[in-house]
C-alpha cells in the first residue's frame, strides 16, 4: 500500500502550515527550492500536498509528482528503491495503463475516472492504454513537424534557440517520456527509416512550407502558425477515420 503523502512529509521534517492540517490541500515550506524559507517570506508556503490524490507541487519551482517521487526527492533514494521499500517486489509486471502518471491520465481524460471508480478503471485498462498510444502518436506528429520547421528556418541564432527552448517546454508539457530526445533521434534518420509519426510530421512541415510560398510569405514568417493549423486539421481527419474503423497503418498520410 502506498504511504500517505502527509506522513512522508512529517517523517522527513517538512515544515507544514498548521491551519491547513486536515484539508485537501496541505501547504508546506518547499524543501527543494527553499524559496519560501528566505528572509521576509515567513508567511509563504509554496509547496502544496494534495492529500486526496497523494501528489505534490511547488508553485514556485515547479517540482511535482506522486507520493513515491516525493519520498525519493526528500530522501535521496532512487524512485525504484522507494517503490521497492514501500511496495516490495511485484510478482507480476504492472499493466502499462497502471504506469501512467496522473498528468498523463489527465491528458487523455482518465485521471478523474480512475479517482472516482478504481474498479472500472482496472476493467478498462486496455482502452486506457490505447487512448494513451493514440495521444502520444498524434502529439508526436505535431511536435516533429514543428521541430523540422525550426531546424530549417534561416533565423538568427538567438531566435533559433528561443524557438527550440519553447518547443522543448511544449514537449515536456505533453508528458511523453523522453519526448524531445525521440524527436532528435528521428530527425537524424533517413526519412525512409523514420517512425510513422515522424514521417507524418515531415509531411505536415512540407505542407506548411508550401502554404507560405502560395501566400508569398517567402521569409517564412508565418510558418510556425501554419504547422499547428495543419496538425489540428490532420487530427480531425484522423479521428473521423478511426470512427470508421481504419487502423493506424491505413491512416499514414502521403504527399
Amino acid at each position: 500500500m502506498l504511504p500517505k503523502i502527509l506522513d512522508v512529509a512529517e517523517e522527513n521534517g517538512v515544515t507544514i502550515k498548521p491551519n491547513t492540517y486536515g484539508k485537501k490541500q496541505v501547504l508546506c515550506k518547499c524543501p527543494f527550492c527553499e524559496e519560501d524559507s528566505k528572509p521576509g517570506k515567513a508567511k509563504k508556503f509554496y509547496l502544496s500536498l494534495n492529500t486526496d490524490e497523494q501528489i505534490f507541487r511547488c508553485w514556485y519551482c515547479g517540482e511535482s509528482g506522486g507520493v513515491l517521487q516525493f519520498e525519493a526527492k526528500l530522501t535521496g533514494l532512487s524512485y525504484e528503491q522507494v517503490k521497492e521499500k514501500r511496495l516490495g517486489k511485484l510478482r507480476k509486471p504492472l499493466h502499462p495503463a497502471e504506469r501512467l502518471n496522473p498528468k498523463q491520465l489527465d491528458a487523455i481524460g482518465w485521471r478523474e475516472k480512475k479517482r472516482k471508480d478504481r474498479k472500472a478503471f482496472v476493467k478498462s485498462r486496455e482502452e486506457v492504454f490505447r487512448d494513451w498510444q493514440e495521444y502520444e502518436y498524434t502529439e508526436l506528429v505535431g511536435l516533429f513537424a514543428e521541430f523540422t520547421v525550426i531546424a530549417f528556418l534561416d533565423t538568427p541564432k538567438e531566435r533559433h534557440e528561443e524557438l527550440l527552448r519553447y518547443l522543448m517546454e511544449r514537449t515536456k508539457a505533453k508528458q511523453i517520456h523522453m519526448g524531445f530526445s525521440r524527436l532528435l533521434e528521428e530527425y537524424v534518420k533517413d526519412e525512409a527509416f523514420r517512425s510513422d509519426w515522424a514521417r507524418e510530421g515531415t509531411v505536415l512541415a512540407r505542407m506548411a512550407w508550401k502554404a507560405c510560398y502560395q501566400t508569398h510569405d517567402f521569409e517564412l514568417e508565418k510558418i510556425v502558425l501554419y504547422v499547428p493549423f495543419f496538425h489540428y486539421q490532420w487530427k480531425r481527419e484522423r479521428a473521423k477515420l478511426r470512427k470508421k474503423g481504419f487502423n493506424q497503418n491505413q491512416m499514414v498520410i502521403t504527399q
